[in-house]
């Protein structure tokens, strides 16, 4: 993404989005409707009364102020406990992607924090999972699901995307040269597959022979595989090992497109919903959406979905 985008910079999106949120709250009458001095004073998103939204969903006031990846931590392990209690299966998957948002808030100060020695990763590998869990509590693919079941699935798949997505980019440099490692590696496993081999003409080692293919013993700290030839090529093991990781870390980003594609698709089934939180916080997209842009996101998503189910008293 861009260096002016970055989590760390609260203040270009984030910011003007938060102080615009709270300037219009204020310059509401009690019967919704914006003040003169409000409308007179048009930031990059319009008030949601002007466009004539029949819901006028409230939005979230958030603060700039980042807290230490601890608070967050205690802050999420509560809000999961108290979903573990919960035995609606709705609730619960609420509840469990608010305990999300505030592990992301955590994996986040990780990051942003010099003070802190811990990496991110393990954190938000881990809310991958518990995302995984909370989408298993509701399906959004079931012939009753509702209109909720489907919003929180988007917010959940976004989630998720964007998590993978930072996965991958926190081991992207390793990615890159075992790409190199590997890519030479084969180059030279190739010029020396397509050598002639002694015994066989002209022929190369390399094209199909009548003889059943036979797996060869693997050689101490190697790994052997077999073509659909007579030939088997062994691999040292540095390159099995480098190959398996290079794998885990750019299998992180196969996964963050396909379920981005997934979210796009299913949030169309929606279209008012998240057209109007788009209006409301800007759109998340990807490769360029902060973490810090994600949390507020999600989080108001979340705010609108408990008000539509009547679940805030």
């Amino acid at each position: 993404g861009n260096g002016s985008k970055k989590e760390g910079s609260h203040g270009t999106k984030s910011s003007s989005t938060s102080k615009h949120r709270k300037g219009e709250d204020k310059g509401r009458t009690r019967d919704g409707k914006a003040d003169e001095k409000v409308s007179n004073n048009q930031l990059a998103v319009p008030p949601l009364s002007m466009e004539g939204s029949k819901s006028q969903r409230a939005k979230l006031a958030f603060e700039d102020r980042v807290c230490s990846a601890d608070h967050y931590l205690q802050e999420a392990k509560k809000l999961k406990h108290n979903a573990d209690t919960l035995l609606d299966r709705f609730v619960k998957a609420v509840c469990y992607l608010d305990a999300v948002v505030s592990f992301i808030e955590c994996g986040n100060a990780l990051e942003k924090s010099a003070q802190e020695a811990k990496s991110p990763f393990p954190m938000y590998a881990e809310t991958v999972e518990l995302i995984k869990y909370t989408m298993k509590l509701k399906s959004y693919m079931a012939p009753d699901a509702t209109s909720a079941d489907k919003r929180l699935a988007v917010l959940c798949l976004r989630c998720q995307s964007l998590l993978y997505l930072r996965l991958f980019k926190l081991r992207k440099d390793s990615a890159l040269k075992y790409s190199k490692t590997l890519t030479e590696h084969l180059k030279n496993s190739l010029s020396n597959t397509q050598a002639p081999s002694p015994g066989m003409g002209n022929k190369a080692a390399g094209m199909p022979s009548p003889v059943s293919p036979k797996l060869s013993p693997g050689t101490a700290g190697g790994y052997s595989t077999v073509s659909n030839t007579s030939s088997s090529v062994t691999i040292p093991q540095r390159i099995h090992q480098m190959a398996a990781s290079y794998v885990q870390v750019t299998s992180n980003f196969l996964y963050a497109t396909e379920i981005w594609d997934q979210a796009e698709q299913l949030s169309k089934e929606q279209k008012d919903f998240f057209m109007e939180l788009d209006k409301a916080m800007g759109p998340l997209i990807f490769n360029t959406s902060s973490m810090t842009e994600l949390v507020r996101y999600t989080r108001q998503g979340l705010h609108w979905l408990r008000l539509d189910s009547d679940l805030i008293p």
